[in-house]
């Protein structure tokens, strides 16, 4: 950060005013937090993501977009990072995943970034709407089945953190096994324990580097082979890292929204008459959820390329800037929306919020993430009756998480129904024996299928 005449600074003088942002993460009501913030500095405010991790957190609508639309004068790329840069810290040294480096699109800008975005953006493109319904509509049910007998479940472990999971695990070419087991590893490494989560990381990439060696040997019509036949030429680092972003920017930011929509949905009955009625439509709902309690509230991190002045705010080239998605959703100068409509949800129509991100940097799946959403609460809602809160409203507490929001849980009861007969393939669970022969040592998705299978995990039926 700067000092206050704008003279660029290696030590951040600004560290006695910066607001240590992760003691919030407990505070319910987090416009709260930003509206204070937002009073004492403007639309730009000095914040410490951990005790000695200052940034710039952009608090207003119009901020953030003009970061996220300027990529030549703010970079995404980690290594401008002007404590990287200086030599203070190290690239992937004990750094939060948000703010470490990998050589996917996510990190990278211009060509380089379109060199890295196109296979992704490709692969994805060749999924007809048909499998994708297919698919999604499957991995539902299947989630469905395994708890519709008991007239109970808890909708974020049960369904919302494994959907995505199951469905993107799909999508790449593995059967649903590994799908359940991927949920799980992307849900740790979100928890507050530092070394479980610091566990599932290096499963994770062996998910990922076990995905590649397997699909070298046994290719098909899958986004994992697609994207290594693309004629960009990816070398397998390359491929594993585009994979660990699609995986990432599928799963945590859809299973919020999948479970904060149903949120919405059980504990307000005016929205849930409106919907059941016809008079609500389910993208309606999910853009007033996305506008209120979006998915990811903060996103790390664009750095200057030169020294600039936000909002009268002067920031040093190098310093990390924050994006506010839900400050930002929330910024006074929005103004409250017409709702002459008479509809209970006066934000439904707006589509203009910020959630996908702008300019090169945005979301090349969105519309897809819109698909397991909505299919997902259709299946829910047309497979169980009677589904209603286990619990009071408010009871239902938010994970203690910084940049993203979704529920600690959301339990439900309904009325009991048998599943289905299937004949498909149950998952292995922890103490159970292998699914299938003992394959090659060198065999990575056998390893963390091992790993998982005597991690202690849940054990699925």
């Amino acid at each position: 950060m700067t000092d206050q005449d704008g003279g660029a600074s290696g030590a951040c003088p600004w560290h006695a005013e910066a607001v240590p942002l992760y003691e919030t993460v407990n505070e319910p009501d987090r416009n709260r937090v930003w509206d204070a913030l937002r009073s004492r500095f403007g639309q730009v405010a000095p914040v410490l993501l951990e005790p000695d991790l200052p940034a710039w957190l952009l608090l207003g609508y119009e901020e953030n977009l003009e970061v996220m639309r300027d990529w030549g004068t703010y970079s995404r790329d980690t290594r401008r990072w002007n404590e990287i840069r200086d030599g203070r810290r190290k690239l992937d040294a004990g750094l939060r995943p948000a703010m470490g480096y990998r050589a996917s699109a996510l990190y990278a800008d211009g060509a380089e970034h379109a060199r890295l975005l196109a296979p992704i953006t490709d692969a994805l493109g060749r999924l007809t709407d048909t499998r994708i319904r297919t698919d999604i509509t499957e991995a539902a049910d299947r989630l469905i089945d395994d708890f519709c007998a008991e007239g109970r479940a808890d909708l974020v472990a049960d369904y919302a953190d494994l959907l995505p999971a199951l469905l993107m695990n799909r999508f790449f070419g593995l059967e649903d096994t590994y799908g359940y087991v991927l949920g799980e590893l992307s849900g740790i490494i979100w928890t507050a324990d530092g070394a479980r989560g610091a566990d599932a990381v290096v499963q994770l990439r062996n998910y990922f580097a076990g995905l590649v060696q397997h699909k070298r040997a046994h290719p098909g019509p899958d986004l994992t082979s697609w994207m290594m036949a693309h004629p960009t030429g990816l070398t397998d680092a390359e491929v594993i890292d585009q994979l660990v972003l699609l995986s990432g920017a599928a799963q945590e930011p859809t299973a919020n929204l999948l479970g904060n929509v149903l949120r919405e949905l059980l504990t307000d009955p005016e929205i849930a008459r409106e919907y059941a009625s016809g008079g609500l439509l389910l993208d309606e709902i999910v853009n007033h959820v996305i506008w209120t309690e979006p998915p990811m509230q903060v996103l790390s991190a664009r750095f200057p390329t030169r020294d600039v002045v936000i909002d009268g705010t002067p920031v040093a080239e190098g310093e990390p800037l924050l994006l506010g998605f839900a400050p930002a959703h929330a910024d006074p100068r929005l103004g409250r929306p017409d709702d002459d409509s008479g509809s209970p949800l006066p934000s439904g129509h707006n589509s203009a919020h910020l959630t996908w991100g702008a300019g090169e940097h945005r979301c090349p799946a969105q519309s897809l993430a819109r698909q397991i959403v909505g299919i997902g609460i259709e299946r829910l809602l047309d497979r169980l009756s009677g589904v209603r809160l286990a619990v009071d409203a408010a009871e239902l507490r938010w994970r203690p998480e910084l940049m993203s929001r979704g529920l600690a849980e959301l339990p439900i009861e309904f009325t009991p129904v048998d599943p289905p007969v299937r004949h498909v393939e149950r998952p292995v669970g922890p103490d159970d024996g292998p699914a299938e022969p003992e394959p090659e040592p060198n065999d990575l998705l056998h390893r963390v299928m091992r790993w998982w299978q005597g991690s202690g995990r849940r054990r699925r039926p």
